[in-house]
C-alpha cells in the first residue's frame, strides 16, 4: 500500500474566491480553486487535455446544481472540480487531488505511487 504525502502549496488567504492559481509540484502543474459558496478548495490538473495547454488555472468557475466546475479558458469545456471528470465530453478528464487546510495552509495529497510527479 502506498502512502500519501501532503505538500504545502500556499496560505489559504492567498487564494481568491472563484479564481484559479497555478502551482508547481515537482514537474507537474496543478490548478487550485477556492469556491466560497461551499468554502472548499480544489486541486486539478492545470493541463487542458483538449488543447494541450497549461491554462486551467485561468478557467472560469461555475456551478450546475450543487456541482462546481471549471471551464477551460480556450474552448470552454467544463470539468467537475471535485473529480476532474469532463462534463461536456466524458472521454476527457483532469487529474484531481485531495486538498486540506492545516493552520491556514493549503496542502495537497500526492501518492508515492503517482508517477505523474517527478522530482528532478
Amino acid at each position: 500500500m502506498y502512502k500519501q504525502q501532503w505538500i504545502k502549496l500556499c496560505r489559504a488567504d492567498q487564494l481568491l474566491g472563484n479564481a484559479g492559481v497555478a502551482a508547481l509540484v515537482g514537474e507537474r502543474q496543478l490548478a487550485l480553486f477556492y469556491v466560497p459558496a461551499n468554502d472548499a478548495v480544489y486541486a486539478v490538473d492545470n493541463f487542458d487535455p483538449v488543447t494541450g495547454a497549461q491554462v486551467m488555472a485561468r478557467g472560469l468557475v461555475g456551478s450546475q446544481g450543487d456541482q462546481y466546475y471549471v471551464a477551460s479558458p480556450l474552448l470552454k469545456q467544463r470539468y467537475c472540480l471535485a473529480t476532474g471528470q469532463g462534463l461536456d465530453d466524458a472521454k476527457v478528464q483532469l487529474g484531481s487531488w485531495p486538498v486540506r487546510r492545516v493552520a491556514g495552509d493549503i496542502e495537497v495529497a500526492i501518492s508515492e505511487a503517482d508517477k505523474r510527479f517527478s522530482y528532478a
